[in-house]
């Protein structure tokens, strides 16, 4: 019986060690980079993140701050020989710039890359992202970084290749976007705000009702109103005066009434908050970063920086990673990169922000006071 017993505890060893050791094919990665849905339609997101970019203040603003934040002051550790080239080679090819302009790439497209280039003096060389095909095999694993310069392709061998990934799911070889949950939003709040601007200049230019006596003198009517029209029209489009005509001067035989249209307003401004309350948390960064911090207590608004502050830690330890496990065994040093992390000391962050708000003066004596738990100054 005890042999027995052991046979079979002995049948469970072995199942399970070779379970651990098998690779399990999730999904057919080995076709991703041939396929074309996938090609196609990330290249065309590349694009619209792009556009984004460019055309939106708020996804603007938001990429470059996290991008500064992120890539802090650093210095490394290890022996004082390999720091001493690490430092070296740091100055020489502006690493902190680079770092600075991979992260915002990444947090564009989703995906940076860096190619270490050389043997004796090591160099970096950025890959376009939408030039960069990642090429995997059937367990997911990454085998090469295809990329396409021209008409040719090369596969670079992926120790050489740096890979920053924002939002990586699982085991995809690919990153996504931060640009990628807000770019609805951001289309539909431009439609809101255009609205917006419609109705406020039909509420400043109303249509009028004319009633003449005399039909003989409708098309002469007409035609002053649509100068009116055309005049005020014209008028917006000047940006450095702007001549709102609204005197039309008529006899009694021409009654004019103005009609007036329920429009909204208010309420499309209060839908154009929530959307960019919705924009704001998608993006990361608290509005106090923008210098605008109301409708934040104290302590919530601190709240909302240590919550940013790991954000931006999440953004360096990949960027530790990636240059401890490939870039520093290539220069043949052994070190470690320690980036500066902000200060989210209470009182001191506090201090030092309502300082340099109200010194640029975007906050008053007692915003500046609230924001370190000061009573406001009585009114003499």
């Amino acid at each position: 019986m005890l042999e027995r017993i052991k046979k079979i505890a002995s049948s469970f060893r072995t199942k399970s060690a070779d379970y651990r050791a098998e690779k399990v094919q999730i999904f057919p990665f080995s076709n991703l980079s041939q396929n074309l849905a996938f090609s196609t339609g990330v290249l065309s997101n590349y694009s619209a993140y792009e556009e984004a970019y460019f055309t939106s203040v708020d996804v603007s603003t938001a990429i470059d701050l996290i991008a500064q934040f992120a890539v802090t002051e650093y210095n490394f550790t290890g022996s004082e020989g390999d720091i001493k080239k690490a430092e070296e080679f740091a100055r020489r090819v502006k690493l902190q710039t680079r770092l600075i302009n991979d992260v915002r790439s990444m947090l564009i497209y989703g995906n940076s890359y860096e190619y270490i280039a050389g043997e004796q003096e090591i160099e970096l060389q950025y890959l376009n992202p939408k030039r960069v095909i990642v090429k995997v095999d059937e367990y997911g694993e990454i085998v090469a970084y295809g990329y396409t310069s021209g008409t040719e392709q090369v596969d670079l061998p992926p120790e050489r290749v740096l890979h920053f990934a924002y939002g990586r799911i699982g085991n995809s070889p690919y990153g996504y976007s931060i640009i990628h949950q807000v770019y609805n939003l951001l289309k539909l709040k431009q439609k809101l705000e255009l609205m917006a601007a419609i109705l406020a200049y039909k509420m400043g230019h109303p249509m009028l009702h004319a009633k003449v006596k005399n039909p003989m003198m409708i098309p002469e009517v007409e035609k002053v109103l649509q100068n009116r029209v055309q005049t005020n029209y014209a008028a917006t489009r000047v940006e450095d005066q702007i001549a709102i005509v609204n005197q039309i001067v008529t006899d009694e035989a021409v009654e004019l009434t103005v009609l007036n249209t329920d429009l909204d307003l208010p309420g499309l401004v209060e839908m154009i908050k929530y959307l960019q309350s919705q924009i704001d948390k998608a993006l990361k960064v608290p509005r106090v970063f923008y210098g605008e911090p109301e409708g934040s207590n104290r302590a919530t608004s601190f709240n909302q920086l240590k919550t940013f502050s790991l954000f931006l830690n999440s953004i360096r330890s990949q960027i530790k990673e990636e240059l401890e496990a490939k870039l520093f065994p290539l220069l043949g040093v052994d070190v470690e990169i320690v980036f500066d992390e902000i200060t989210i000391d209470e009182e001191f962050a506090w201090g030092e922000l309502a300082v340099q708000l109200f010194q640029a003066g975007i906050i008053d004596t007692n915003e500046a006071r609230q924001l370190i738990g000061f009573p406001p100054l009585k009114e003499e």
